[in-house]
């Protein structure tokens, strides 16, 4: 036989409705000793109250979906526990799911994750479903965040990683060492950070008065193998560069295993320098210098600005951009590289 909410109160001795306020976390607030006396009976019967009544009575399901471009990325998944950690406390369930930078993939998540009535939906859009997107802020009342890729025309919330001024700072610190013969392998610029990137990178060379080199620069996707291939182009060239900015820790992998397999000293022949600040660059040797940003601190402010965003969504609600800003992390794999040697 199945427990219902009136079985609990009456083992409680409290109205249904405390019970209700002790299990949704309000709107009323209930006395703790109130509180735990309904959990003890809950736990006693074994009370396990059905979400798909309740999100048909209240209108909301209490969950959330999260669309990562690549689960495997240790910055995701730092992302995701950020989220997950506020979301929890405010009772709402969590959905993670991998696009791999598939569009059609992405696509089918977005459905599946309309179709279930989450409250709200975090993503990192590969930019190629933008009427969907539209189509759900505009037809479902779905608050949507987006993480470090801005989309023109959607109106809705992005939280995006400082990476101009990342760039800016890496190719700086590599000129002050220096170097004048500075790649840079990329994330696609039709995106934000790679556009963004690029930017900052570039702005660092016209300041100290150096050329750029169009064959410096090349772009990639987001998969490690292809960054190796690039690598070799970019450091077999008549004139290789002496330093490296690599725009993502998955383009880093590459990289590194070029260079390891072809025994290229770091930082002696090739000074590197990656964006995105990964536990492991601590520990490696040479330790890698990276562009650093709190991920805990960003995942809590996208957990934070969702929360606020189905809040507020029947309001005027004003969407935000907040960027969040990041450090350069000097170790081993720059410093005391020689420029030319």
């Amino acid at each position: 036989m199945n427990v219902t909410r009136n079985d609990v109160a009456r083992l409680a001795g409290v109205s249904s409705a405390t019970v209700s306020y002790v299990i949704n976390n309000g709107p009323r607030p209930v006395a703790e000793h109130t509180r735990q006396k309904v959990l003890r009976a809950i736990d006693q019967l074994g009370y396990n109250p059905s979400t798909i009544a309740r999100s048909l009575k209240t209108k909301k399901s209490t969950t959330i979906g999260v669309v990562v471009s690549d689960i495997l990325n240790p910055v995701f998944s730092a992302l995701a526990k950020g989220i997950e950690d506020v979301m929890l406390e405010r009772n709402y369930n969590l959905i993670l799911c991998n696009s791999d930078e598939n569009p059609e993939r992405e696509l089918r998540y977005l459905r599946m994750l309309v179709g279930k009535q989450v409250d709200g939906i975090v993503i990192t859009p590969t930019g190629k479903n933008l009427n969907f997107l539209l189509h759900t802020v505009a037809a479902n009342n779905c608050p949507i965040v987006l993480i470090d890729r801005k989309i023109e025309g959607l109106p809705t919330d992005c939280v995006t990683f400082d990476n101009e001024m990342g760039a800016y700072q890496a190719t700086r610190h590599l000129i002050e060492l220096g170097h004048r013969r500075i790649a840079l392998l990329n994330l696609p610029s039709t995106l934000t950070p790679g556009h963004e990137r690029l930017f900052g990178y570039e702005r660092a060379l016209r300041e100290a008065d150096l050329p750029r080199d169009p064959n410096l620069v090349v772009e990639g996707s987001f998969k490690a193998d292809e960054a190796y291939r690039l690598a070799e182009i970019i450091l077999n060239s008549p004139e290789p560069p002496t330093a490296l900015l690599v725009s993502s820790n998955r383009l880093l992998a590459g990289v590194l295993n070029y260079t390891k397999q072809h025994c290229i000293p770091i930082p002696q022949k090739l000074a590197l320098v990656g964006f995105d600040d990964v536990p492991y660059y601590a520990y490696t040797s040479p330790s890698i210098t990276a562009v650093s940003t709190d991920l805990k601190h960003m995942g809590t402010v996208i957990g934070r600005l969702l929360e606020q965003h189905i809040t507020n969504f029947d309001k005027d609600y004003i969407p935000q951009n907040i960027r969040v800003p990041s450090k350069l992390i000097v170790r081993e794999s720059t410093i005391g590289s020689p420029a030319g040697s």
